[in-house]
């Protein structure tokens, strides 16, 4: 598993300090073809399912941690 520590206390998993790589994935459509990725910092699974719920970007997406899918936008 990937760590890294984040710079913005705003971010910290429960004061640990540590964080995990997540990928975003833009999909065309649900189940459809990649389109864009995006690799984020985030605390939790939840975490990074909410980042990338919040963003513009993505309509469609799939959120993945060590190549496993942890959540999807739809």
């Amino acid at each position: 598993m990937t760590q890294h520590w984040c710079l913005d206390p705003g971010r910290w998993d429960s004061g640990t300090g540590i964080v995990k790589l997540y990928r975003i994935n833009k999909l065309t459509g649900p189940g459809g073809a990649v389109v864009k990725k995006k690799d984020v910092l985030a605390a939790s699974d939840r975490d990074a399912v909410q980042r990338a719920a919040d963003s513009e970007d993505c309509p469609v997406c799939d959120v993945l941690k060590d190549g496993q899918t942890v959540g999807s936008v739809t």
